[in-house]
């Protein structure tokens, strides 16, 4: 089973990186490039400057607000069937993961304890994700869950632990060629060249995305009218789509808190006008439709 530094890279000049006491050191290039780990214990590998950086992620409300609302459980369903599809197609006992745009990481540590406690799976999983607010708050849950090592650890970039966070750019991940054998993109652009460079032949890709009827409820009521449409993924060069499955499913949202942290997680808070969304708030229950569609692409030899 690897460790996290036999697959990361330094992600300005793509050297090897070093874990020296509370850093990431690269010792590839002729300039050393050092990355501290944060208080939080997430280390943030966006190149500075760089054009690549697609944005600086979700805000900290957002981040709070999609925490409080998974902490409920109303989506557990769905890292559950990420966590089944990845034991379906992949053999190996141990499973070296990268998931690109992970948020706050509740999806992401879901789907390593279940691989590990219910399909007998050994994980190492980098997860990565443009928000600095996401990479810590999964950093310090995954302490909390003894996932990986408290910040302050003496050696935090070795020995047993499973999960790490970092702020980083998925479409330039920091991540060595052919390292992994599972790439995971839940409600998330999906990098397909970067997604293909790190798999290993025989790799897949798991890719999460909202069905047509995701949240319909609560759409009905801040939009005028409703579009549905049903998500079409078609595999990019050099995958082929080996597997789709979807889950659907009714949760009450049983307090005007859930409501409002449910929709302030989703991009609807910045694109409802304000009336419709007094008229959502304003309400103390809402039964909500969740509706979600996977598709599994294998990288093609």
């Amino acid at each position: 089973m690897p460790q996290i530094l036999d697959i990361l890279t330094c992600p300005l000049c793509g050297g090897t990186l070093e874990g020296i006491e509370k850093s990431l050191v690269c010792t590839g290039g002729t300039k050393k490039h050092n990355y501290d780990v944060a208080k939080e214990g997430y280390v943030n590998l966006l190149p500075p400057g760089k054009g690549k950086n697609a944005h600086t992620g979700d805000e900290a409300e957002m981040i709070r607000a999609r925490s409080r609302f998974l902490q409920t459980g109303a989506y557990d369903g769905l890292s559950d069937e990420v966590s089944r599809l990845i034991a379906r197609h992949i053999s190996a006992d141990s499973v070296t993961l990268v998931d690109s745009g992970c948020g706050e990481g509740y999806h992401t540590r879901r789907i390593a304890v279940k691989l590990r406690d219910l399909h007998g799976r050994r994980v190492l999983c980098a997860a990565f994700d443009a928000s600095k607010h996401g990479a810590a708050s999964g950093a310090k849950a995954a302490f909390r869950e003894t996932l990986a090592p408290k910040a302050g650890a003496a050696t935090p970039f070795s020995g047993d632990t499973s999960v790490y966070f970092f702020a980083g750019n998925i479409f330039s991940l920091p991540i060595r060629d052919t390292s992994c054998e599972v790439a995971v993109s839940m409600f998330a652009p999906i990098a397909w060249e970067e997604n293909r460079r790190v798999l290993k032949d025989g790799g897949v890709l798991v890719v999460a995305a909202s069905g047509r009827d995701h949240l319909r409820e609560m759409r009905e009521i801040i939009y005028d009218e409703v579009i549905t449409k049903s998500p079409e993924i078609l595999p990019a060069d050099g995958f082929t789509l080996v597997d789709r499955t979807s889950v659907r499913y009714t949760h009450t949202l049983g307090s005007a808190e859930e409501i409002a942290d449910l929709f302030g997680m989703t991009p609807f808070c910045y694109k409802t006008p304000p009336e419709a969304a007094k008229r959502l708030l304003s309400m103390k229950s809402l039964a909500v439709t969740v509706h979600t569609e996977f598709f599994v692409f294998g990288k093609a030899l």
